[in-house]
């Protein structure tokens, strides 16, 4: 069986640009305290030091919660590997595609829910730093990307399983 266009795939086709995104962020960004400092270029130091000054993102500061260098790590351990495969699954209509959108989509919703309730309990933020136009934006639009990622793929995972089984699917068959 011939795999669909991404074009025809609308949600998939965000997925992708997702993916594609996240993958710069996360070597540029997020993972770059993994890279020894005569490899890193002077860029990746100033845009950190400069997002954490805009915005008092205690998570990139020098001394970010105890807790917070393991969700770094699950994004060198499994963001990185998923978005790669996911990156090329999306691209060729991967039958195993919906398995690793709600692997990501999980993971992504726990971390990131936990990284803003611990953002709002920080007391120094402006609200503009609080708000839609900033650390609140930011990690409530990416927990709104993981929540329904995961539903989504929930909700696909359930068709086939439904399908396979002769069961009644317990969701709408376009989610």
């Amino acid at each position: 069986m011939a795999s669909r266009s991404i074009f025809s795939r609308k949600k998939d086709l965000i997925y992708l640009v997702f993916f594609l995104t996240h993958l710069p962020v996360m070597l540029a960004f997020d993972l770059t305290s993994y890279y020894p400092t005569s490899l890193k270029p002077s860029w990746m130091t100033e845009i950190r030091t400069w997002y954490h000054l805009t915005y008092g993102d205690r998570f990139f500061s020098a001394e970010p919660p105890p807790w917070f260098p393991l969700f770094i790590l699950l994004e060198l351990v499994l963001h990185i590997p998923l978005t790669l495969y996911l990156i090329s699954a999306l691209l060729h209509d991967a039958p195993r595609t919906p398995l690793a959108l709600l692997v990501f989509g999980l993971e992504t919703s726990v971390t990131t829910a936990t990284c803003l309730a611990e953002m709002l309990s920080w007391g120094e933020l402006s609200s503009a730093q609080r708000g839609v136009q900033g650390l609140g934006g930011m990690y409530g639009g990416y927990l709104a990307v993981g929540l329904f990622m995961t539903v989504d793929a929930y909700a696909r995972l359930d068709q086939i399983l439904a399908r396979e089984k002769g069961l009644e699917p317990v969701t709408k068959k376009d989610l």
